[in-house]
């Protein structure tokens, strides 16, 4: 008998109310169980994301949420992404302002996290029609090397994507797998398929398939209903979750275009072709980037992520009955477009970096999902032993990085966020003991004066990335740029006077900053070094991967 008759079978039938209630108790304990497993993951997830060490990037995506919206994207702040991470950013630091400037950036990102991963429990519920594959597949994303390292764990726009794409592709999936497709649905799935182009500009491979499959999925619907059911609502959802992108496009093309493009596609490869010394394994030619994509994709749970689509697409003939087809193949069809499409895209930037290589991943979760989908139920029956095999193999292989982030969570004063708001407060209180004159602080690590509400150059807001491709500009993309190269220091500074320099974090680069400091006779003073007793500021709260904060205190400039 089955759990759903238990409660009628117990009322009329003694003896079988013992077995009965143990078997719900048996389900009670094992979903308790998953409960409190998902629980310490999560809390594992969180705890590592927030005392991942600060990394360079994030002195790009961070600051503009500082600066919004009284500078504005490209014209005022050089940014060489597409604008919806920034927007993100800004909106979480506006509603979470108690974390901090950067806490607030890496807590949006743990968000997406949770998006990401109630997407993949999803899929396996609804696509997969499983309960074990509903705990499996975000499991292989909670285990996954890739993004437990700097792609997935810094406030970056690397995984913001991910959710936006499964979410939008799965939704496609779902709604025309019906007789009737949802217009609700496909709405959703076009606006969140525009929210992960907006994210991140190679997300956008990702459209093409749905966009085309609309005119032919369901393929028993006639023509013209599938354009009014399908095409018009995902388009219309398409439209409208890119407004924000055409908003910034149609403002000033040139400018946006030669931050999202021109900047990948010239000196961003010029610099590294240059300083390839600098990055031990850089990932330059096709062979190296293959390689690195290799290591990215068939490594860890996404391996385990691969074989389990390999026994799905095996298991599949062999064991089926059916006189017609399973459902799902032109899906099938839809999402192996995507799969290829984010792989070659993957491939295309040089020098490639891990994070270049996530977004297929997405696409995995949700092929697994519709491929278990297509198996009959012996053949699932006999398949699960396996997936409990996967599941502790993703277990072990996620264990090290996310046991460190429950050890984490006993210590939250040392969490990446609040130690960068103790660097800022630190280097606030040392310029106010200077009697430091106004002016901004320059620096090619605005986190630390910008979480402590102190000015900084324009031309430095997002880091280094515009100052070191300055020798490899040419004149009309830097037309477009607000920045500032070693060559503009003199008449930058001669035009605003800088109350103080926080160097030490990029040696060669600073080397120009350094020389005017010495030049002008700035003061190096303390800062974070507990001067006073009782005070929270130390020794590290100015350090980071890249070195330790060395503060120059710049005398008054000299009036007219």
């Amino acid at each position: 008998m089955s759990l759903l008759e238990a409660p009628g079978a117990s009322r009329t039938a003694g003896p079988a109310a013992g077995p009965v209630s143990g078997g719900r108790a048996r389900t009670l304990l094992r979903g308790a169980l998953a409960g409190l497993a998902a629980a310490l993951l999560l809390a594992g997830l969180f705890g590592r994301l927030m005392a991942y060490g600060l990394r360079r990037d994030e002195t790009l995506y961070v600051p503009p949420a500082a600066l919004l919206p009284e500078l504005q994207l490209y014209r005022d702040i050089f940014y060489n992404h597409v604008p919806d991470s920034a927007w993100l950013f800004w909106g979480f630091h506006q509603l979470s302002g108690g974390f901090g400037l950067l806490g607030s950036a890496r807590l949006a990102v743990f968000c997406a996290w949770l998006l990401l991963l109630s997407g993949a429990a999803w899929a396996g519920w609804r696509l997969g029609r499983s309960r074990a594959l509903a705990l499996l597949l975000p499991l292989m994303l909670i285990t996954c090397t890739p993004l437990l390292t700097q792609a997935g764990m810094s406030a970056t726009n690397n995984l913001l994507p991910l959710p936006f794409a499964l979410w939008g592709l799965g939704l496609f999936v779902q709604e025309t797998l019906k007789p009737e497709p949802g217009r609700a649905g496909l709405l959703l799935a076009g606006l969140c398929l525009s929210l992960a182009a907006g994210m991140k500009a190679s997300a956008v491979v990702f459209i093409p398939p749905a966009a085309i499959g609309a005119f032919f999925l369901p393929a028993a619907l006639p023509l013209r209903r599938r354009l009014r059911q399908v095409v018009l609502p995902l388009y219309g959802g398409g439209i409208l979750g890119a407004l924000p992108l055409f908003w910034y496009l149609l403002r000033d093309p040139a400018s946006f275009l030669a931050h999202v493009a021109g900047f990948h596609t010239g000196p961003h490869k010029a610099y590294w072709l240059d300083h390839a010394a600098s990055e031990p394994g850089l990932a330059l030619g096709l062979g190296a980037r293959l390689q690195l994509a290799q290591e990215t994709w068939l490594s860890g749970s996404a391996l385990v992520l691969a074989l389990l689509l390999a026994c799905c697409l095996w298991a599949a003939p062999r064991g089926s009955t059916r006189r017609t087809p399973p459902q799902g193949g032109g899906q099938i069809l839809v999402l192996g477009a995507a799969l290829v499409l984010a792989a070659a895209m993957s491939l295309l930037p040089a020098p490639g970096f891990v994070q270049y290589y996530i977004p297929p991943l997405a696409v995995l979760v949700l092929l697994a999902a519709l491929l278990w989908r297509r198996l009959e139920a012996p053949v699932q029956a006999g398949l699960l032993p396996l997936l409990g095999g996967a599941a502790l193999v993703c277990l072990a292989l996620g264990a090290p990085r996310l046991g460190d982030g429950l050890a984490a969570l006993a210590r939250p004063g040392e969490f990446t966020a609040a130690r960068v708001a103790r660097g800022g407060a630190a280097l606030r209180q040392a310029l106010a003991r200077a009697g430091a004159a106004a002016g901004p602080v320059a620096t090619f690590m605005p986190v630390y004066p910008l979480e402590a509400g102190l000015p900084v150059y324009a031309e430095f807001a997002t880091g280094q990335f515009a100052y070191r491709i300055s020798p490899y500009l040419k004149e009309e993309l830097r037309r477009h740029y607000r920045m500032a190269g070693p060559q503009d220091l003199e008449a930058l500074f001669a035009a605003d006077p800088p109350a103080a320099l926080l160097l030490g974090y990029a040696p060669e680069l600073e080397k120009p900053l350094l020389a005017y400091a010495l030049a002008r006779g700035c003061r190096r003073i303390p800062a974070g070094e507990r001067p006073e007793e009782g005070q929270q500021e130390g020794p590290g709260d100015l350090a980071s991967r890249y070195g330790t904060g060395q503060l120059f205190l710049c005398p008054p400039a000299k009036q007219p």
